[in-house]
């Protein structure tokens, strides 16, 4: 499952942005919270994260996030009994103040959680320290006991499609444009990053069906090629992309210099046929019979007798 979790101050706006989502948003479970408004519920939290005046970023806050390939369609009551198992695992009592929503308005459902890190008594019990890594580590955990696949195992098997689908597309690709259009046509969508001095030098790969502009501040979807596979460089694809165009050229180059070949062949036969012909009829308007100095002295004599 994607998931985030940040720690940070927050105002009533981030309690109504959760309370929402559109009209669609269905709060399934929430712990020392006595109000119903986003307002009330604000200052219940602000007032208890102010007996640790320490304590800046007093609230914890992120999501988790349901993708298709984990098989299944989750009911709210799983989906929240994923979130708060987690969020136990970091830290997150049964004293901690939360508000779990889920939303529904995107393609694929996900749960937004809002956690004060002090407890009624005061205590901070969840460290910020690594707290994306460790809440990651967390819903990993519960979802293995689920028997549900992790986002780990979903990731490897997406980072094996999309590299499968790439080099598909590079056999046949000239450019960047085209490599973009073929991935394009099989459900992916590459965006590139460039520099002044090297052009293109990076590339990211996602799978059209996972991008969601709902998350994509806190959640960036698909991944980089470095994350796809180390064996396969930009610099790489940037050779494969030349040395295509280049037997694309060679083709071209050569049909025309065998067709001047074959012409030029064409116009010597033309012409030696043309000489040989002309040959012939010099040949053939010679005179057959040429006469010799034996032929003239026969003559003299004939006219002597007569």
């Amino acid at each position: 499952m994607n998931n985030s979790a940040t720690t940070r101050s927050i105002s009533k706006i981030a309690l109504e942005y959760n309370g929402n989502d559109k009209g669609t948003a269905e709060m399934v479970a929430s712990n020392y919270l006595l109000s119903s408004t986003a307002e009330g519920q604000f200052l219940e939290m602000k007032t208890v994260a102010d007996r640790n005046p320490k304590v800046k970023k007093w609230a914890l806050t992120g999501y988790i996030s349901q993708p298709d390939e984990i098989g299944r369609k989750l009911k709210d009551q799983e989906f929240s009994e994923i979130a708060t198992k987690a969020l136990k695992k970091i830290g997150v009592t049964e004293n901690n103040q939360f508000r779990l929503d889920i939303h529904n308005s995107t393609k694929q459902k996900h749960l937004h959680f809002i956690v004060n890190r002090i407890d009624i008594s005061g205590k901070c019990t969840v460290k910020s320290h690594d707290i994306g890594r460790r809440f990651g580590e967390a819903v990993r955990e519960v979802c293995k006991e689920k028997g549900l696949l992790t986002d780990v195992e979903i990731g490897i098997q997406k980072k094996a499609l999309m590299l499968k689908n790439l080099k598909e597309a590079l056999k046949t690709s000239k450019n960047f444009d085209e490599l973009i259009l073929k991935m394009k046509a099989k459900g992916f969508e590459i965006q590139l990053s460039t520099n002044v001095k090297d052009g293109v030098s990076g590339m990211r790969i996602v799978m059209e069906k996972d991008k969601n502009p709902n998350t994509e501040r806190i959640y960036k979807a698909g991944y980089k090629l470095s994350e796809i596979t180390s064996k396969l460089k930009i610099a790489d694809i940037k050779a494969i992309l030349n040395e295509n165009k280049d037997k694309k050229l060679d083709d071209v180059a050569v049909f025309p210099e065998n067709s001047n070949q074959e012409n030029n062949g064409n116009e010597q036969k033309n012409t030696s046929v043309i000489n040989e012909v002309g040959k012939a009829i010099e040949q053939f308007l010679k005179p057959t019979y040429t006469a010799n100095s034996e032929d003239e002295l026969l003559k003299k004599k004939k006219r002597k007798s007569r």
